[in-house]
């Protein structure tokens, strides 16, 4: 690991595709379903990278060259080089993880703390295997702070994330049912998230609760820390989010309650960091939701509320309920797609979504994908097997004066109905 270190130069950092390569990067010859690395082994070595790393044998590589390192598997090695960077780096890290709200938390954490520190921070969600370690590896000397989101779909990985993360303090956003297929039902996912409190507590962290999450509290410990009860949210008549405590007070850009607690957090990781409330309420201003991650908009003919960038039956509940207290004069429709990884339970799941839109009295509902076209739903609800169906049809309709709710798993791709809306 020394010697791979050696080759480290974090100003240009690592690199896994060759087109992308920059010299000076060491790169990894990662595989895929449709792709291997180490096709371009000799490719990346001419161009420039300082060293590479590969588990297979390559022709015309000379395995006596100091800039080739063989390894039993590439990933592992990865894995093992962003943990070395991350504890000789030894500044303090924020890992957070959560059923729902990861990547606005994340967000809302950084645009906050960014007003003290020099952050690093996971961009988008490179939170898996891969993208941890590709986050910890763009640390520079100059960061004062990192806020790392990681992500699991099954039970152990939080915990072998943070051990490469090596975390001073966490926080849970949530348990809900996501991935369950994965992690073995809703026990399951809470026994997988609170991995992250675990570690924390096995290597003297600090977890972040919220002290109204009895899971939270139970799982953290006495190293713990919780939101400061000073806090307050409300929502405004047009639906933002504020929060103060009770000398200051700051709108958002976030609408729904259930956002309240995301607000709560930011805040408490701001104080604990020595933050003053005036920057606190700085950042939280600042932060502006994008990529389809619960936006509210408006198109020339209607308004929107765009949630489509993923979703599991905990998230969609929770914007379902928001979305029905919204815009009361105005006609609504509700495009909802299907969920994934929910195994043996997605019929269950999906049915109890479209008993939840007949609970709040929704009639204009089109059901997107082949899990929900198989629920028992009123013949007023239209049903689409594909995202494409439904955008066939809406080529056919003129909607207007309209708020329109999109929700959806990543893999429905919703937002391509945005430009027809």
């Amino acid at each position: 690991m020394e010697a791979l270190y050696a080759c480290f130069d974090e100003r240009v950092g690592i690199c896994s595709d060759s087109r992308l390569l920059k010299s000076g990067q060491i790169f990894f010859a990662l595989k895929g379903d449709h792709f291997n690395g180490h096709t371009f082994a000799v490719k990346s070595l001419s161009e420039g990278a300082s060293a590479i790393v590969l588990d297979e044998k390559v022709e015309g590589i000379d395995l006596g060259d100091p800039r080739v390192f063989q390894v039993e598997d590439v990933i592992q090695t990865l894995q093992d080089l962003a943990a070395h960077h991350r504890k000789i780096w030894g500044k303090p890290i924020i890992a957070l993880t959560g059923s729902n709200g990861k990547t606005t938390v994340k967000e809302l954490f950084a645009s906050v703390l960014k007003q003290k520190f020099n952050l690093h921070a996971t961009k988008g969600n490179f939170n898996n295997h891969l993208g941890v370690p590709f986050t910890l590896l763009q640390l520079r000397s100059e960061h004062t702070l990192a806020v790392i989101e990681l992500g699991a779909n099954h039970q152990g990985e939080i915990q072998t994330l943070a051990e490469i993360a090596q975390p001073n303090v966490g926080y849970i956003t949530n348990f809900g049912r996501a991935h369950l297929e994965g992690f073995g039902g809703p026990e399951g996912v809470i026994k997988g998230k609170t991995e992250l409190y675990r570690y924390l507590r096995a290597h003297d962290g600090l977890c972040l609760v919220n002290p109204d999450d009895p899971i939270q509290t139970s799982h953290a410990g006495p190293g713990s820390f919780p939101f400061p009860p000073s806090l307050q949210t409300k929502s405004t008549p047009d639906g933002w989010m504020t929060i103060g405590d009770g000398v200051h007070t700051v709108q958002s850009h976030l609408s729904g309650a259930f956002q309240g607690t995301n607000l709560k957090a930011a805040w408490a990781i701001g104080l604990h960091l020595g933050l003053p409330p005036r920057d606190i309420c700085k950042g939280i201003e600042q932060y502006v939701p994008r990529n389809n991650r619960g936006e509210l908009k408006k198109t020339e003919r209607n308004t929107l509320f765009l949630d489509a960038y993923n979703a599991n039956p905990s998230s969609m509940e929770v914007s379902l309920r928001h979305a029905a207290t919204l815009f009361p004069d105005m006609p609504h429709i509700y495009i909802a797609g299907d969920l994934f990884e929910l195994g043996t339970y997605s019929a269950e799941e999906h049915q109890r979504m479209v008993e939840i839109l007949k609970e709040l009295d929704a009639t204009e509902v089109w059901l997107v994908g082949n899990a929900f076209k198989a629920t028992n739903h009123p013949t007023s609800f239209r049903s689409f097997a594909t995202t494409s169906e439904a955008i066939q049809f809406m080529q056919t309709q003129k909607l207007t004066g309209a708020f329109i709710w999109i929700k959806g798993s990543r893999g429905m791709a919703l937002e391509q109905l945005v430009p027809l809306l």
